[in-house]
């Protein structure tokens, strides 16, 4: 389960202290598919970072199975977001120098509670990659991947460590119609299999499948 008790999050800018956020409380159940929409700067991404510890807030507690994530230290708070979390970014994230399998296998290289031997992780990326009809990408480099291939390659790294919170940061903003509902579809399979999607989205079609939907309204404030 997800908690957020009391959040707030202000930002300084220029102009003034930009409020995103104001004592806003979530319960995210386990196995639930979230949709979180609204419009463009009304702060989806920065609720995301927030819930998935990349962002600190400004006040309140983010709790993930009764752990308040943001008491840990950074070393700590990353090595929980390794092993809880899979994260699929709005824009590619992959490094350049390593194949696409490569990619995909490292974040249980860099896991110290991943009991694989690394020949045991490369076959479990590898499976991904074949689940996810791309397995002839294995050593194919980031920069010749489609739109598409490189959402389904960011959800199998996602997986990787098999993470029990899979968040979504607009995950089809660059792909076809057929492949949103593709990609969207798989979403909502994984949280049939009881992990939890917290998936952000401005995009109506894209959100279908969510079991739920928060639109997220942008209260800012400025002040002078």
């Amino acid at each position: 389960m997800i908690e957020l008790k009391n959040i707030s999050k202000t930002f300084q800018t220029p102009r003034g202290t930009k409020s995103v956020l104001s004592d806003f409380s979530l319960t995210v159940n386990d196995g639930t598919f979230l949709g979180i929409s609204g419009e463009s700067g009304a702060g989806k991404s920065t609720l995301l970072s927030i819930i998935i510890g990349l962002q600190k807030p400004s006040s309140g507690k983010v709790l993930i199975d009764g752990t308040d994530i943001f008491s840990l230290s950074d070393k700590e708070l990353s090595a929980f977001r390794n092993e809880n979390i899979g994260f699929v970014s709005q824009e590619q994230s992959f490094l350049e120098n390593l194949t696409v399998l490569e990619n995909v296998a490292l974040p249980a290289l860099l896991s110290h509670k991943q009991n694989l031997s690394k020949s045991e992780i490369f076959l479990r990326a590898k499976k991904l990659l074949s689940d996810f009809g791309i397995s002839e990408l294995s050593e194919q480099y980031p920069n010749v991947l489609s739109g598409g291939e490189n959402q389904r390659v960011l959800i199998a790294r996602a997986l990787m460590n098999d993470p029990k919170i899979i968040a979504a940061d607009e995950a089809t903003d660059a792909v076809s119609e057929k492949q949103t509902k593709e990609i969207t579809s798989i979403f909502k399979a994984l949280s049939s299999q009881g992990k939890t999607v917290i998936f952000v989205s401005h995009d109506k079609a894209a959100l279908e499948n969510c079991d739920e939907i928060f639109m997220q309204v942008s209260k800012v404030r400025q002040d002078f």
